[in-house]
């Protein structure tokens, strides 16, 4: 037999794998489940989703919770017309502190004990793809952050038209850092933050904000940490359509300077995200304290400064980035 199927997205990937072991295992349907949060991650076959069943979901967490098999009938539609009446539920485990669900689903025949057997095996594949990709992503974000630590590290040393400047550091941490927006709020002498970069520049109407008025922003400048922020509400130093928000301080020798905003609209913010907002925020704050005296100059004003770097998307970056000469 000859291969002609070529999987050309992480989709069409995942389909492939799980057709694949869907035909080992003589299953007429496969979903996997993972932690953080659950829902159905993959599927093959299966029509909707099959955890709004109460019934499955609830047998979902208790295989979970006791790492044993399980089988019960259930009314499932699946993709290709028919409706399967029974399903396998087995434990996936991808590392120690992350794990998941394999559903198997039949129609007109049930499951046996040697399919319990063989269900650990799949669930055992699956696991180890899914660490695989997880270690890929992990290596690709570190890479990525070390490219822009780097940047502004150069920005830091070089940098000579501070506007020019702080719009470039917005720009290189929503191009190339995973983020959707990025601001950068500086702190006036009468204690309020004046938006002086946004990236995209379509940010708030009000580029002044007193930050007593704003709860996480006092939070971030009187304990000096870093807040996340889930479903953000349309307030005026939220990036648009930032659905989950970073506000890190901005600190230099004991002075908070600003916050930095960061927001994202699509996959929430994890523990590893907070901390790199810290790392990005001390950075950034060095460049921040040699504008304390800068004369304001208007986000949206014109002005004559070398330009800035635009990219396309990420790739774009990290290819100039790592070229020679760069």
């Amino acid at each position: 037999m000859t291969a002609t199927r070529k999987a050309t997205s992480e989709d069409e990937v995942w389909a492939v794998r799980l057709a694949a072991l869907a035909g080992l295992a003589q299953y007429d349907g496969l979903a996997f489940v993972v932690d953080k949060p659950v829902r159905i991650s993959r599927t093959h076959n299966v029509s909707g989703d099959a955890l709004a069943d109460p019934v499955i979901r609830a047998l979902v967490d208790e295989t979970k919770r006791s790492a044993a098999t399980a089988r019960m009938p259930a009314a499932v539609p699946l993709a290709d017309g028919r409706a399967a009446d029974v399903l396998l539920a087995a434990p996936l485990v991808v590392t120690e502190s992350a794990g998941g669900v394999l559903i198997a689903f039949r129609a007109g025949r049930s499951f046996t004990a040697a399919d319990a057997v063989n269900a650990y095996g799949v669930a055992e594949l699956l696991a180890l793809e899914l660490a695989r990709r997880a270690d890929e992503r992990r290596d690709e974000v570190n890479r990525r952050q070390a490219l822009a630590l780097y940047e502004l590290g150069r920005l830091a040393v070089f940098g000579e038209d501070i506007e020019a400047t702080l719009h470039s550091v917005v720009t290189i941490l929503a191009n190339g850092v995973d983020h959707d927006a990025a601001q950068l709020w500086i702190s006036l002498s009468d204690g309020s933050l004046e938006l002086r970069a946004a990236h995209p520049q379509d940010g708030p109407e009000l580029e002044i904000v007193r930050a007593r008025d704003h709860g996480v922003l006092s939070e971030v400048l009187v304990q000096r940490r870093v807040v996340r922020v889930d479903e953000a509400a349309p307030v005026a130093w939220v990036p648009p359509d930032a659905e989950t928000v970073l506000v890190a301080p901005l600190v230099d020798r004991g002075r908070a300077l600003g916050v930095l905003v960061l927001g994202r609209a699509r996959a929430p913010y994890g523990a590893d995200d907070v901390d790199f907002a810290g790392v990005l925020a001390s950075f950034i704050a060095r460049l921040v304290a040699a504008t304390a005296a800068a004369p304001r100059e208007r986000l949206r004003d014109p002005v004559a400064s070398r330009p800035v770097p635009e990219w396309r998307d990420e790739r774009e970056m990290i290819e100039e980035l790592s070229s020679p000469g760069s």
